[in-house]
Parts: structure tokens; sequence; C-alpha cells
């Protein structure tokens, strides 16, 4: 009987520590997928020949961004995550709010793609932690 109850309780040691194990791996994973996926968001907002979103916007730590369009960080600071949605929409096409904008549709033109868009939005909610 003493043997049966320490081998269960050996058990239940090997399974919540497998348990905590596994759950501490799926956050760490979760935080270096969301952490890339903010680089590769800044990535294509700072990258000539992808987003090219400094050609018009300040972002911060880029050399000659643009003054044309809003300042980004600026802008962020009036979205909250339950605006998430709005925010990807200015960038899906942003005639949606301002038929006249300049803005290139950039998901509705496939220019960038769904994924591309979602770091992008990752990025600048980024910049609200940062307080750049």
């Amino acid at each position: 009987m003493q043997k049966e109850r320490r081998r269960n309780s050996s058990r239940v040691r090997t399974l919540v520590f497998a348990g905590l194990f596994l759950l501490s791996m799926v956050l760490f994973t979760g935080m270096v997928f969301a952490g890339s996926s903010v680089d590769e968001g800044r990535k294509i907002c700072t990258t000539r020949k992808l987003g090219n979103c400094v050609s018009c916007h300040y972002l911060p730590d880029v050399e000659s961004p643009g003054n044309v369009g809003p300042n980004l960080v600026e802008s962020m600071k009036n979205y909250t995550p339950e605006d998430r949605a709005i925010v990807r929409q200015w960038i899906v096409d942003a005639r949606k709010f301002n038929p006249e904008t300049i803005m290139p549709p950039f998901g509705a033109n496939k220019i960038l793609n769904q994924k591309q868009i979602d770091a992008i939005v990752d990025y600048l909610y980024s910049l609200k932690k940062g307080g750049k």
C-alpha cells in the first residue's frame, strides 16, 4: 500500500512537471512569435521595397522618415487593443475612412498579404509600449 502511494505521488509530480514544462514552452513560443511578428512588421514598414510606410509617415529610429502622412507613433496613442480591426483597415484600404486618401490600399490591391498586414499592425501596437 505504501509503495502504491509513493508510485502515485511520483506519477502526479511527473505529470505536474510535464504540464508546467509544456505550458512554459507554449507561452515562450508565443512570445517568440509575437516578437518576430513585430520585427517583421517593422521591417515591412521601413523597407522601401515592401510597405514603404516611412516614405509618408514618421516612425522611430528611421533615417529620413516622411511627414506627408500622420506621425504613426502619435496616431497609435488614440487606438486601444479593441480598435485593432480599425488599425488593420487603415492598411488594407484606407479609402473606407477617407475616399480622397493618397495612401495605397495595401490589402485591396494585394500589395501586401494578410500576414504582412497583421505583422504591421503588431508593430504599430508595439509603438505604444515603447513610448517612443
